[in-house]
């Protein structure tokens, strides 16, 4: 009697989307149409609230929604080490559940203090005593409940970065997509009611922490093995994950303070008609720049855990990976700018504001060298390479500031992007070029004496 084997059902479906969402350029590919999908909501947004709220109330909208962009800073650093943690132990490991019972008892304490504070400072802001005081009906309630908002999702704000380091990015976009989506739909209703200024910004604040919520539920329900229990939390090693932490909320703090106020230091540098100009070319630029790190991000993980397997070959081919999307993103970006950056400025202001060519060039060298940097800086998150990164950082940081104040004297706005080109390629990237070529080197070398 012949014997047969019988293979166990495959589905297909389920086996092709776990091979699709473990590399790293569907999660890129995912994460860029989720903020695409942000963005062109926020656009559509824009002249629906303009048209409701009028321009003092929208004012109050642009300026209380700016705030969430400290979402990046909420977590302290924290998650950046989590997501490193991760991508080694793949979060089956006792160690990854005790790290992230800790990181969420060290950032619920600190959510607990800080909306003590933003409610007393608040509070006190209605007395005639207090040191803080808003113009304009609503203004300070929309202000209240966008920062109370942030120091809730404090803790919360971990659940991306547990899912980016189990290499689940694609999961993670569906999730901001919908946050997204209801978001504009919140906001569309409350407008419909005519519920004011204050009902905006509850919505736009409210439904990312009820989806945030529902996706730490869904995460947990699937890995049971990383859920947080407080008896797993100890003194010792909450002082160890707030210090893990430190480092890249230094190197977040030095980027953000390098670029992101570049508008503030041309209104002392430049005149105001240069300033707007700059202004107006570097919204373009910051566009661009977000689009380039949130695609690069899933290729951090999988770097470190190449690292960590001491696999030079999987670790050079994520490395060229991550070059060749940042690249033609940037190098796409860079030639649209240069042959229509000028029309779409002048369409996007109704002709008030038109781009010089210096300035045109300026932003389209600037970009593809932010997103060399951004592949750099995102691959250098890596503990071997931390240390070196956090050096780096500052110096590039104190040396862009120095060469923006002396080309902006000389070259007026497009000083500014040449500064910061020159600072970040002769003291970050050359260097970082270097080290990592070095580390790859070194584990060539270490995995040939193994065999």
């Amino acid at each position: 009697m012949a014997l047969h084997s019988v293979a166990a059902p495959v589905n297909r479906p389920v086996e092709v989307w776990s091979n699709l969402r473990s590399r790293p350029l569907f999660g890129a590919a995912t994460a860029l149409a989720a903020r695409l999908i942000q963005m062109g909501s926020t656009l559509a947004l824009v002249p629906i609230l303009l048209s409701h709220l009028g321009s003092e109330q929208f004012a109050v909208w642009l300026a209380a929604s700016s705030l969430m962009g400290a979402f990046a800073f909420i977590d302290l650093g924290i998650g950046s080490n989590l997501v490193n943690h991760i991508a080694v132990s793949k979060g089956v490991s006792a160690s990854a559940r005790t790290y992230v019972s800790n990181a969420f008892v060290v950032l619920s304490l600190f959510s607990l203090a800080s909306a003590t504070v933003v409610c007393l400072t608040f509070f006190s802001s209605g007395t005639e005593n207090g040191f803080i005081h808003f113009r304009g009906a609503g203004t300070w309630s929309a202000f209240f409940v966008t920062c109370l908002t942030l120091c809730i999702v404090a803790p919360l704000s971990l659940i991306w970065k547990i899912r980016l380091g189990l290499g689940e990015t694609a999961i993670q976009s569906l999730w901001d997509a919908f946050a997204s989506l209801g978001i504009f739909c919140a906001i569309i209703v409350s407008l419909w009611f005519n519920a004011g200024i204050v009902a905006v910004v509850a919505s736009f604040c409210a439904v990312p922490l009820l989806v945030h919520c529902l996706n730490g539920a869904q995460l947990f329900r699937r890995y049971p093995d990383l859920k947080p229990s407080h008896s797993l939390a100890s003194a010792g090693k909450l002082a160890a994950v707030l210090k893990s932490g430190s480092p890249f909320l230094l190197v977040n703090a030095i980027s953000a303070i390098s670029f992101s106020f570049d508008s503030v230091l041309a209104l002392h540098l430049l005149d105001a008609e240069q300033a707007a100009r700059f202004g107006v070319a570097q919204k373009m630029a910051i566009a661009v720049q977000t689009l380039l790190s949130i695609g690069l991000t899933p290729f951090w993980p999988q770097f470190r855990a190449a690292t960590a397997e001491q696999n030079a070959r999987s670790a050079g081919g994520i490395l060229i990976s991550a070059f060749a999307l940042a690249l033609l993103i940037a190098g796409s970006v860079s030639m649209m700018i240069v042959l229509f950056g000028d029309d779409v400025t002048r369409l996007w202001t109704r002709g008030a504001i038109s781009l010089p060519n210096d300035l045109i060039v300026g932003v389209a060298i600037w970009i593809p060298v932010f997103a060399v940097n951004a592949v750099l800086t995102s691959l250098m998150s890596v503990p071997s390479l931390l240390p070196v990164q956090v050096k780096l950082a500052s110096l590039s940081g104190v040396c862009c500031f120095l060469a923006k104040v002396i080309l902006a004297g000389a070259w007026g706005g497009s000083g500014l992007f040449w500064g910061n080109s020159f600072g970040l390629f002769a003291f970050l990237i050359l260097p970082a070029f270097f080290v990592i070529a070095r580390d790859l080197l070194r584990m060539k070398q270490a995995k040939g004496r193994s065999r």
